[in-house]
């Protein structure tokens, strides 16, 4: 059976996955397109660090780095690594907008208007999709206002399993939603909202609640109580309610059934009106007794307009009690139309570490304020700049020139594209220089304006690359590639600048690392020391320090990489593009030795993440060269071996998300009437079947996902001589593919193909099975096939694997994103 995992962001966008029990949560998350934050994937690194909220699980093996045994104690996970055994509920200590998600829009119909008062509204609506909809109890969403175009934020009243849902709606004259429902509003209307949201929700526990609504602030604790009765909660409960006026007072008789149906539930109201005909007159903190707060061992839930936060937080502090949970929502008029809206309100300092949000907003996590709200001051004095001039201010920091003259495009929630050229980026020592001056603007933005916990994560990530380096030696050089690399993203991170941030990930610089820095047992003495002294420089606000420490480290990292390479026992890709792959699950098939190994080490060194599928033991030693790659040992020549491919990736990463069909090769070399059954039988099922069935075991998970590339890897040789069938097997690549990319396009598939040509190869590890040419008619006939290769190339030569992996790894690129159903020659002007 599979378990739904509820991932709350910061932001407080909610959404939920299923995970299989032998699944981790990280891997279902991006297999369902819900990137969490992710870097390591086995445990190593802690990037995925989240808390648990509820649920049980297996948490997995990984390092102390990643996760101390205090951390592990307090309820913290790591989601590579953990496996649930029950549903979960996770804090993930991102944005939703980082981790590209969003909450969904579901159409609704008004089914029932109730007034419950003259102040108050009870909304009930339904929707068709009402299976794919899940909320926590307390979470609200935003409810599209009919012909107005404008949004309004309502917690759910009803439990997260009621068909229908209801809202609790303060009428307020002149409210965009208010007008709606009293003037307008009739059963059957057609309505729309999107969530669900908020951190604000009921965390299952056996600890004693005290439960605390203002106004309409009633709605989500209404939401948690229904999810107590349905659970049978014996666990002990108090609500106090407040309201303005006796006007305002609504659902006395429900909360009553429901303290009848929950056990140890209690409740009890008031209302500040001088006038009010109520018994209790005044706020709910005259009605919180010692009984309701346990000794501090409480989890008080709070829903009501900011005063009344503020006024119970205070209350708590003078009576010196720190309950164990602390969980509020604030809501306020809206500025424009004077409706209730749910702002997610920060509580306690939390350990978790952010991302800056925008300037003056307080940031929060499920709750627990991370960094109080602030305004910066424009660096240097002076005004602050408008985005126009911020933009172009942007583009020279420190005096280095970031960004080409041309004016940016504001950022979207749809995307953008930047750009960063630097001479002779590929070249070991420009990486370098790029990193040093980008990192040099990050220090003029963030120097002096991080916050603890971020300068508590900088160290943290510094000290994470020490235990890597011993004196000048690497102790494990892969280990300390993906430390390094995470120290340097996290300042970028840090200053909230999405252009900055890109244009870093876009040298490649982990990627180039990984490539010189694989067989290296040198490392300056200097560099992880470095690391520590930067962030020193950044707690005592060192900027001169923190710019010459970063410079330093550029040369020294320069240093390391040139002894590295020139030590080298095996050169890398003749070309690269860094960074082109990043985040790509890459499969390649046939990828021992050839043009499949070619191409399976560039697109490593581009920052892929490789699969390498053969029927070889070879590719196992490919395999342990290239960083994170994983090889799989299948004949692509049967169906299972096709699915064992497939399902081997998707096991491992979640998804596919390019597909390199290599394996192919004619075996004989001679005429067509030379060829018994069984040869062209054997033909066949090389050089086209292994495709065909590698297609149809993708081509699902990445329907499933909304996108995807194939590249199938022809040949010109559909037009030659002396290995007809093998020319029938490319030729009905060539048909597939364009089959493929018409069938698939809708799905968000591209499908394309290369036609190689004569190709210089090493001598085969493995022979393809060709029999050896013994007699002179068959050397002739084998010679007749090499002398019209090369004739039929304008340019008279066969090719390198270099030439052939660069056309594969451009068409499996981004850089490729417009062409599809296309067959593309590299064979020296042989069009096949």
């Amino acid at each position: 059976m599979t378990h739904q995992v509820a991932l709350s962001f910061e932001d407080g966008v909610t959404r939920f996955i299923t995970c299989a029990p032998d699944q981790t949560v990280a891997d279902a998350s991006y297999r369902q397109r819900i990137n969490i934050p992710l870097d390591c994937r086995d445990g190593a690194c802690g990037t995925c660090k989240a808390f648990c909220e509820s649920g049980e699980f297996d948490g997995g093996s990984y390092l102390d780095d990643a996760l101390t045994e205090a951390e592990a104690e307090q309820g913290y996970v790591l989601p590579c690594s953990m496996k649930p055994k029950s549903d979960l509920v996770l804090r993930i200590a991102s944005t939703s907008a980082v981790a590209k998600t969003q909450a969904a829009t579901y159409p609704a119909t008004l089914t029932a208007l109730d007034r419950l008062s003259p102040t108050t509204v009870a909304l009930t609506v339904e929707t068709p999709d009402r299976d794919k909809l899940a909320f926590l109890p307390g979470q609200y969403v935003n409810i599209a206002v009919p012909g107005s175009g404008q949004t309004r934020s309502y917690s759910f009243s009803s439990a997260p399993d009621d068909k229908q849902l209801t809202f609790l709606v303060k009428l307020t004259p002149g409210g965009v939603m208010s007008d709606y429902l009293t003037e307008r509003a009739r059963p059957g209307d057609e309505l729309a909202f999107t969530g669900p949201n908020g951190s604000f929700f009921l965390r299952e526990a056996d600890r004693p609640v005290l439960l605390l609504a203002g106004g309409t602030g009633l709605a989500p604790i209404l939401s948690i109580l229904r999810a107590l009765r349905a659970a049978g909660s014996t666990r002990p409960a108090h609500l106090v309610y407040g309201v303005s006026t006796d006007d305002d007072l609504v659902e006395t008789a429900t909360l009553d059934e429901l303290a009848a149906q929950v056990e140890g539930l209690t409740w009890d109201y008031c209302v500040s009106d001088p006038d009010s005909a109520a018994p209790n007159k005044g706020y709910v903190t005259s009605l919180i007794r010692d009984e309701h707060l346990h000794g501090g061992d409480v989890a008080v839930y709070l829903c009501g307009p900011p005063p009344m936060v503020e006024a119970v937080r205070t209350h708590f502090a003078e009576r010196g009690v720190e309950p164990t949970g602390f969980y509020y929502e604030k809501f306020a008029l809206s500025a424009a139309a004077a409706e209730p809206a749910p702002v997610e309100a920060p509580a306690e300092p939390g350990p978790v570490l952010p991302e800056p949000g925008p300037v003056g907003v307080s940031r929060g996590v499920a709750g627990q304020e991370l960094f109080p709200p602030r305004e910066l001051s424009p660096l240097r004095g002076g005004r602050a700049r408008p985005p126009a001039e911020e933009a172009a201010a942007a583009r020279k920091i420190a005096g280095q020139r970031m960004l080409p003259e041309s004016d940016l495009e504001p950022l979207t929630p749809r995307g953008y594209e930047i750009g960063e050229e630097h001479p002779s980026v590929h070249e070991s020592d420009a990486v370098f220089e790029a990193r040093q001056a980008l990192e040099l603007g990050a220090v003029e933005i963030t120097i002096g304006r991080l916050s603890v916990p971020q300068l508590s994560g900088y160290r943290l990530l510094a000290e994470a690359t020490v235990p890597y380096v011993d004196g000048d030696r690497f102790v494990d050089a892969a280990a300390y590639t993906e430390a390094n690399a995470a120290f340097h993203d996290y300042l970028f991170t840090l200053t909230g600048n999405e252009h900055l941030l890109q244009a870093y990930r876009a040298l490649g610089v982990k990627g180039h690392m990984e490539e010189t820095l694989r067989s290296a047992t040198w490392c300056h003495p200097r560099c992880t020391q470095d690391h520590l002294d930067i962030v020193t420089a950044f707690e005592a606000g060192d900027r001169a320090a923190a710019r010459r420490l970063v410079a330093e480290h550029a040369d020294r990292s320069k240093i390391t990489t040139r002894r590295a390479m020139a030590a080298g026992p095996r050169p890398g890709p003749k070309f690269v593009s860094p960074g082109r792959f990043d985040g790509k699950v890459v499969v390649v098939t046939g990828a021992a030795q050839g043009i499949g190994e070619a191409t399976a080490r560039r697109i490593s060194a581009e920052g892929g993440t490789v699969v390498l599928a053969d029927r070889a033991d070879l590719v196992t030693g490919v395999a342990a060269e290239l960083p994170g790659a994983v090889a799989v040992l299948a004949d692509l020549e049967t169906p299972d071996g096709a699915r064992a491919v497939a399902e081997a990736a998707i096991g491992r990463f979640g998804r596919i998300d390019v597909l390199v069909n290599n394996v192919g090769g004619a075996i004989n070399f001679k005429p067509f009437t030379e060829f018994t059954p069984a040869q062209i039988e054997a033909e066949i099922r090389r050089s086209l079947l292994t495709t065909l069935y590698a297609c149809h075991a993708a081509l699902p998970s990445m329907a499933a996902q909304g996108r995807g590339v194939i590249v199938n890897v022809s040949s010109a040789a559909t037009r030659g001589i002396h290995r007809i069938p093998y020319s029938a097997a490319k030729g009905g690549i060539n048909a597939l593919t364009a089959s493929l990319a018409f069938e698939y396009a809708e799905a968000g598939i591209r499908v394309v193909a290369t036609a190689p040509g004569g190709t210089e190869a090493p001598p085969r590890k493995i022979s393809r099975g060709t029999p050896a040419a013994e007699t002179e008619q068959e050397q002739a006939w084998f010679q007749a096939h090499i002398d019209q290769t090369v004739q039929s190339s304008l340019l008279k030569r066969y090719g390198t694997l270099d030439e052939q992996a660069a056309a594969i790894a451009f068409l499996a690129s981004d850089e490729a994103a417009y062409i599809t159903g296309t067959v593309l020659p590299v064979a020296g002007g042989d069009l096949g």
